[in-house]
């Protein structure tokens, strides 16, 4: 399916960036739902930050994140642990890798890549697995359901695994719900013709960058918020023009959070475990 010719291995590996995006943009809108600027922050803390010796990279949330983390395991000879509760995005991605991938690199993705169609809570599919496989983690991107509930759990359980020196990541920092994700909550409602549900009087927390570094800090003696390659670029990125309809919409419905754009993603690299 995703089996196009993208020129020979030594021009790709010459522009990786320019490699990766035309892969990521074409992906249909389901599996590609973080910004292009967002996409090559992330291959640039991968190459700016991240170990090239078997790198151990983890995600809650599975899409275009998935494939520039991939590509960056396959070429360092590392693995990628994927949460996502849907199957069917982890076959397509799958695919998508095997042709854009596999040939680039002359190697297997069962040797890279573990998706699991979990919760990434769970003690026996979730982040906890990482010690009964050993492994300790390079890098995290999280970006799951998109409350402080989930994403407070998330870092609860990947921090003892971190390395030292390992780069914690977010997709939609920006996001401020404590419990429950009211707004996706009523995009579904309005779609099946009800009405919406009121906010709990409790549903509010500071901004997730702002908690997420806190968290970081009463476990690290050091966390270096990252100068990533997303916010100077994030304004003119053609990825909020060419999907500018469903990004209106769902600014409106306070899912998309324009106003405080340059959060969306953001990055801390921790040292010194207390």
């Amino acid at each position: 399916m995703f089996d196009f010719y993208f020129g020979t291995q030594e021009e790709i590996l010459k522009d990786e960036p320019r490699f990766l995006l035309g892969v990521k943009r074409m992906l249909p809108r389901w599996v590609n739902s973080i910004p292009d600027s967002e996409f090559l922050a992330i291959y640039d803390i991968l190459e700016r930050f991240v170990s090239k010796d078997r790198p151990v990279l983890i995600e809650t949330g599975a899409g275009a994140s998935s494939l520039v983390m991939l590509y960056f395991a396959f070429k360092h000879g590392g693995r990628l642990y994927s949460w996502d509760f849907v199957g069917p995005k982890g076959a397509f991605l799958r695919g998508v890798a095997v042709d854009c991938f596999g040939p680039l690199f002359h190697t297997s993705l069962q040797d890279h890549w573990r998706f699991i169609a979990g919760s990434s809570h769970s003690p026996d599919v979730g982040i906890p697995i990482l010690g009964e496989l050993g492994e300790k983690v390079d890098f995290g991107f999280f970006d799951s359901e998109h409350t402080w509930d989930v994403l407070r759990g998330e870092l609860e359980r990947a921090e003892p695994f971190l390395k030292d020196g390992a780069v914690v990541a977010l997709d939609d920092a920006n996001y401020d719900f404590a419990h429950a994700n009211t707004a996706y909550a009523n995009m579904i409602r309005r779609k099946l013709g009800l009405p919406p549900v009121p906010e709990p009087s409790d549903n509010r927390v500071r901004p997730f960058y702002q908690e997420a570094e806190g968290f970081l800090k009463r476990h690290w003696s050091g966390v270096e918020p990252i100068q990533d390659a997303y916010k100077p670029n994030c304004r003119n990125d053609m990825f909020f023009s060419y999907y500018r309809t469903d990004r209106e919409v769902m600014n409106a419905a306070g899912m998309e959070k324009l106003d405080a754009l340059e959060h969306r993603f953001d990055a801390w690299k921790v040292q010194g475990r207390r």
